[in-house]
């Protein structure tokens, strides 16, 4: 689901990205998010700084579900505010299958390198074997995260929703092109 991206793959983004131009300071924009974020029982999250954290409540969540990043700034030489919203899974799944994929390439690199070597020697080596099971362990990895991520698709778009709906009753909001 392309966000914010002109050159996305096919594929789809990892973790979407968008921006947002609103007229408002940063600081009231951010009073105002906080405060329907404490009056609406379907979002949850906290406040830091200039960074809001939304997650949906503990109750509806399960392992994809995903959460967003809110950033709200007035960046140099403008005269409008910037809301930049990521969304992506926790950070507890995003540690995880980096070292999923991580871990498998590492094997396949050097168990495959090792193989490689061995059968330029000998004729022959079972490690040759690492290189396509961890393609297909790879491809498993990045079936099951895209599955998880459609999972979470709809939690997603409630989050969305839920930060245009937010700034929406305050101001007028729209979209950046970047």
């Amino acid at each position: 689901m392309p966000f914010n991206r002109f050159n996305h793959s096919i594929l789809g983004e990892i973790r979407p990205r968008f921006k947002l131009k609103i007229p408002l300071p940063p600081e009231e924009a951010l009073k105002h998010v906080e405060s329907k974020l404490y009056n609406d029982k379907t979002v949850s999250g906290e406040r830091s700084d200039r960074l809001l954290f939304l997650r949906t409540p503990s109750w509806q969540q399960h392992y994809w579900s995903p959460e967003m990043t809110v950033r709200i700034e007035q960046e140099e030489y403008t005269d409008y505010t910037t809301v930049s919203c990521l969304v992506g899974p926790r950070q507890t799944v995003w540690a995880l299958w980096a070292f999923i994929y991580s871990a498998i390439l590492l094997v396949v690199v050097f168990g495959g390198s090792f193989g490689m070597v061995q059968y330029n020697q000998q004729g022959s080596s079972p490690w040759i074997w690492v290189i396509p099971v961890g393609l297909v362990l790879l491809s498993s990895a990045f079936i099951a995260s895209k599955i998880g991520q459609r999972k979470g698709r709809d939690q997603m778009l409630h989050l969305v929703s839920f930060i245009y709906h937010s700034l929406d009753e305050v101001t007028e909001v729209e979209r950046l092109d970047r």
